[in-house]
């Protein structure tokens, strides 16, 4: 299947379904600790994570497909966390530790790899200022 999206065009489509959900309103905390508002989705005992992961992404409108590149996903104005932890050790070589994460848990991240007194330079930065 050979779908145009925008300025974009890619082939393929998703396989695989997404499962009915029942959703539950519920009170979570976020990445630091603050109280919020959250909605549980639960398919039941016979569902397969990758079921539900079909069904939010298809609720959240997100269109994906496959093509010679490999899987791929185009999302519409959710603003995806972008930052990431980097490492560089004696020899001055940089290695990604974690990415796609908050500045918040980018932070809390450097601050726990500091604590441990190694003699590696740690630090965080947001990938989308990088582009």
């Amino acid at each position: 299947m050979s779908t145009p999206i925008g300025q974009f065009h890619r082939l393929g489509e998703p396989g695989g379904d997404g499962c009915p959900v029942g959703v539950l309103q519920v009170a979570a905390k976020d990445s630091n600790g603050k109280p919020i508002n959250a909605q549980l989705l639960d398919g039941g005992s016979d569902v397969a994570e990758v079921e539900i992961l079909r069904t939010i992404a298809s609720r959240l409108g997100v269109q994906w497909g496959r093509d010679e590149l490999g899987w791929w996903a185009l999302v519409t104005e959710i603003d995806f966390p972008s930052w990431a932890v980097w490492r560089q050790d004696d020899s001055g070589n940089e290695y990604l530790m974690a990415s796609n994460i908050t500045e918040i848990d980018a932070k809390k991240l450097v601050a726990e790899f500091e604590e441990k007194g190694h003699k590696q330079t740690y630090w965080c930065s947001d990938t989308k200022t990088q582009a």
